[in-house]
């Protein structure tokens, strides 16, 4: 219970940083946008497939956004079927920085205090430490905590997957997850964020073994 707890916080980080004025954040605020990700076990075997629908957008002006995103499980990308499945999350960009909203298979994982280690500031460079420190989840109920010890870019690379070719800066965050009073490994995430669209691919390792790991398959953009 621990482990799958720890993999799904670490998992959870998926920040959507804000917007300066008119240049795009790093994230998706692009309405009717569809952007599906294809999700590898520790055994780096595909699991299937899971995609994210920007479904409302309300620009608010001066680089703030209030998103409403559709998040569902898919066994071959375009293959949605209406109502399976189905999330519905509510993403806030404003200036200066965003919080990300968690998800994870049965429900919104709520950030209840320390949410500013998982901000991103409107821009982005080589060598930026980001906030680190404890984060207090409940997922479903259940209390637990994150320690993120490491937060940092580390680099920018070309990133090309099924979707494209996309320019990224990666980030890369350790932390280890609390739940019950009992402490779980390190984990440590590299995640590429390409400006406009976010995250472009994740990998997620417990020491030298690999996690998890996604990579975007599907950007579509509505004409």
């Amino acid at each position: 219970m621990l482990r799958k707890s720890a993999i799904t916080i670490a998992l959870a980080v998926l920040t959507l940083p804000s917007a300066l004025h008119a240049q795009a954040p790093y994230a998706c605020v692009t309405k009717g946008a569809t952007l599906e990700y294809a999700n590898y076990n520790e055994a780096d075997k595909l699991q299937g497939y899971t995609r994210r629908d920007i479904v409302e957008v309300s620009d608010l002006s001066g680089g703030n956004y209030d998103l409403r995103i559709e998040n569902s499980r898919v066994k071959k990308p375009g293959k949605k079927k209406p109502g399976k499945n189905m999330q519905l999350t509510v993403h806030e960009i404003r200036q200066g920085c965003a919080q990300a909203f968690p998800m994870d298979s049965e429900g919104t994982v709520s950030v209840m205090e320390g949410k500013d280690v998982f901000l991103l500031p409107e821009r982005l460079a080589v060598g930026y430490q980001l906030p680190v420190g404890d984060v207090r989840l409940d997922t479903g109920g259940v209390p637990s905590v994150a320690t993120v010890t490491e937060n940092e870019v580390i680099g920018r690379e070309e990133v090309t997957t099924p979707a494209g070719t996309f320019r990224c800066y990666v980030l890369r965050q350790t932390m280890t997850s609390s739940l019950m009073g009992v402490t779980g490994m390190a984990m440590t995430t590299k995640s590429w964020y390409c400006r406009g669209v976010g995250v472009v691919k994740s990998e997620t390792m417990m020491g030298n073994h690999l996690m998890h790991r996604e990579e975007l398959v599907t950007y579509k953009q509505k004409k």
